[in-house]
Formats: structure tokens, sequence, C-alpha cells
């Protein structure tokens, strides 16, 4: 399981950031949120995400739009709801 902080000093776009995935073959392996934001307890456990194939969990410190549903905004700890 990897979880990649993805400080964007230089604006990059999460299309751009998806193109690098999809040409590395890492993006099938990216796991997207069914919704958010989420409660606590609604991100799954490290064996159901091994399961399902989904060993990493991308964070985008700033300009993550929601168009790349794996880019998950860096701030999504202000979105978490108890």
């Amino acid at each position: 399981m990897v979880t990649l902080l993805i400080v964007n000093s230089d604006s990059i776009t999460p299309a751009q950031f998806d193109s690098a995935f999809q040409g590395a073959g890492i993006a099938n392996l990216s796991y997207v949120p069914p919704s958010l934001p989420m409660t606590n307890t609604a991100w799954p456990t490290l064996g159901s995400m091994i399961d399902n194939g989904t060993r990493l969990v991308t964070f985008l410190d700033t300009g993550s739009d929601g168009s790349v549903p794996y880019i998950i905004d860096g701030k999504c700890g202000s979105e978490l709801v108890s």
C-alpha cells in the first residue's frame, strides 16, 4: 500500500497527472473514493483495498478539481465528517 501526497508547486493539472499515471500503468491501482466528503469510518480497510487491487491513494495539495476521481484533494481532512 502506498499513499502519495503530491506537492503541486508547479500548478500541474489533474489531467496531466492522469496522463502520467495512465502511462505508468498505475491509474488502475488507484483508490477512488465513492463520494466526498467521507466519514472517518467510510474509508476502506487496508485489507479490502488490497483485495480490490487498489494499492495507491493519491492526494494533491492544490489544484485537485475532481476531474480525475483518484486524485483526491489534499485538504480532504477538512471534508471528513464524524
